[in-house]
């Protein structure tokens, strides 16, 4: 979809339109839902100083949200999609470590194992010919994709040491306030509004309320729930999904390498949360989970 999107409207303008967009859908989700945001400010001895729960929030909006998504729309147009989904992967791996020295979640063998299976799956997943193609590449696009999968990394940390926080109100705060972050960039951009085709604005909408809004609040729920090192998990299967919906949509063949990725990839799923299942039943639910 990031692809489609920037093949006629500018990167920035992507950026902003689909965390505008996402913010409106998850506003109106938590509205529903009988939510509403805690106060921008409360008085202190100093005066008035910003609420202690719109930190956390801001923070994953600038980092988790922002950054990254002028990254992968400006990177998009520098180097193939499946060379991006091998960055994605990366994610995961920062994550689990991130997670073991900020969020209290123990770094066993089994981790470790798991996970290297996950970046293994793939790197079979997508071939020989997508590694081949970062010699052809701009380093400093894959280098900005390895700085986008980090901020994931740190904004998944900072949600999972966020527990009072209702996961609807923090998903719609977090991406309005990253609209808001976002919209100085369209000063400096031309839009060429005349230009954008259906397609990419078709592919721009669906980005907004998939991917941007609805993803976020479930990907909260995971981090609360299950912690941060096995929402990064879903990582490796973005590849998987991605090459069965092209098999399924436009009739892109099926490889016998992709039935062999999923397996390595599950398998590492597996092996990385055997531990953590039996932990997990255990434990009491984190508070703000529902």
């Amino acid at each position: 979809m990031i692809r489609a999107a920037v093949a006629t409207v500018p990167p920035p303008v992507v950026a902003c339109a689909r965390l505008w967009i996402g913010a409106v859908v998850m506003v109106l989700v938590m509205l529903a839902a009988g939510r509403k945001f805690p106060p921008l400010f409360m008085r202190s001895a100093r005066g008035l100083a910003l609420h202690p729960s719109w930190a956390p929030i801001l923070g994953v909006s600038l980092i988790g949200y922002t950054i990254p998504y002028f990254i992968f729309p400006w990177a998009q147009q520098y180097i193939e999609s499946g060379l991006a989904g091998v960055y994605m992967a990366f994610m995961p791996i920062w994550t689990i470590f991130l997670a073991h020295l900020f969020a209290g979640e123990r770094l066993t063998a089994g981790k470790l194992a798991g996970f290297a299976l996950g970046f293994v799956g793939v790197l079979v997943l997508l071939g020989p010919d997508v590694l081949g193609g970062a010699a052809h590449s701009s380093v400093i696009a894959q280098a900005s994709l390895l700085v986008a999968t980090f901020c994931y990394a740190v904004s998944a940390i900072i949600a999972r040491r966020t527990r009072a926080i209702r996961p609807r109100v923090f998903t719609a705060g977090a991406i309005l306030g990253a609209a808001i972050f976002a919209t100085p960039a369209l000063f400096f951009v031309d839009l060429h509004a005349g230009k954008w085709s259906i397609s990419s604005v078709a592919s721009l909408i669906a980005l907004a309320v998939g991917p941007t809004g609805l993803a976020g609040l479930i990907l909260i729920v995971i981090i609360k729930r299950a912690g941060a090192g096995f929402m990064a998990l879903a990582n490796y299967l973005v590849p998987v999904w991605a090459i069965f919906l092209g098999a399924l949509l436009f009739g892109e063949r099926l490889e016998s390498r992709v039935f062999l990725a999923l397996a390595i990839i599950l398998t590492g799923v597996a092996i990385s949360q055997r531990r953590a299942k039996t932990a997990a039943a255990v434990a009491p639910a984190p508070a703000g989970a529902e």
